[in-house]
């Protein structure tokens, strides 16, 4: 009871500390977030008490040409008896000429019960955003605006999270980055705006061999809509995640994804937009690899659950 009463006290303190000011969707998007959420919650490195190392990748609407691309790394390990994690993430993001690129390293503080964890993490890091006219495929080929420049500007950022977990729940909240970045430079001209996390996930034992797994992911930025992800797995015989996804009512898609030797993860998604100006549905497709280690004496390899 006292760790969920810390949760709902440092919750708090973070609306507090961080309004609500943005003016659009900016973060890169990634589907298969439920066994890594260091791309968005620093509280995240080292919860499990291992060492992970994990890689997404993301082709979103693959039949349109400048489509986005994501791709995301990530490391997290624990020190001291389990009590610190310590964790780097990279992100980049292409959409059309534009690249963005960003590099963080999270450090979190665990208060371990017999049967929960909770978890404060905090991050630093760079914002690069890249815009390269020489990509572009112009219709006027002499258009004064865009005649090969190429322009670049980088922010320092940093953000924080509060994670809860147990055996058979998680909760999270986030801020990754706390500070509104504004880039001026030649063609590059935007603010980047903070945008704030919610996700939650219970698992449900269905059968002997079937566990259920519901979750959800809520992103929030002012000035767009509340981008919620709902999601359902099942585990069939520990060794197989099958699921489906809709996402903000307009995008739906299903995911696979296999446990091998409890340490290892690969999986697939698959998705499509329900309503697209090109009058097709813009499959985006994503593969996810995923290692546990234990690497110090403190760590262990088991399977988990989020």
């Amino acid at each position: 009871m006292k760790t969920a009463y810390l949760f709902v006290k440092v919750f708090g303190l973070l609306l507090v500390l961080t309004p609500t000011i943005s003016y659009g969707q900016q973060d890169a998007l990634i589907t298969q977030y439920m066994f890594n959420q260091l791309a968005f919650n620093p509280s995240y490195a080292g919860i499990n008490n291992n060492t992970n190392v994990s890689l997404n990748s993301r082709f979103q609407w693959s039949q349109f040409e400048g489509s986005p691309t994501s791709t995301f790394f990530s490391g997290s390990t624990s020190i001291l008896n389990g009590k610190v994690g310590l964790g780097t993430s990279l992100i980049f993001d292409q959409l059309g000429s534009t690249k963005n690129t960003q590099a963080q390293i999270s450090y979190s503080y665990k208060i371990q019960s017999a049967d929960k964890t909770f978890s404060f993490g905090l991050q630093t890091g760079i914002l690069n955003v890249r815009v390269d006219d020489e990509a572009l495929n112009l219709k006027v080929a002499d258009d004064p605006f865009f005649q090969g420049t190429v322009e670049s500007a980088t922010k320092v950022n940093f953000g924080a999270g509060i994670s809860l977990m147990s055996d058979s729940y998680f909760f999270g909240i986030s801020v990754p980055r706390l500070i509104n970045s504004k880039f001026e430079s030649g063609n590059v001209n935007m603010v980047y705006q903070r945008h704030f996390y919610f996700s939650g996930a219970y698992i449900i034992q269905a059968s002997p061999t079937v566990k259920l797994k519901p979750m959800v992911l809520i992103k929030g930025v002012k000035g767009a809509p509340l981008s919620i992800d709902i999601n359902l797995s099942a585990l069939l015989l520990n060794k197989l995640w099958v699921g489906a996804f809709i996402r903000n009512l307009n995008s739906f898609g299903g995911m696979v994804q296999f446990e091998f030797m409890e340490a290892y993860k690969i999986g697939y998604s698959y998705e499509l937009l329900g309503k697209s100006l090109t009058g097709n549905r813009l499959p985006t497709n994503e593969i996810m690899l995923s290692a546990d280690l234990a690497i110090f004496s403190h760590q262990s390899v088991f399977q988990r659950f989020f």
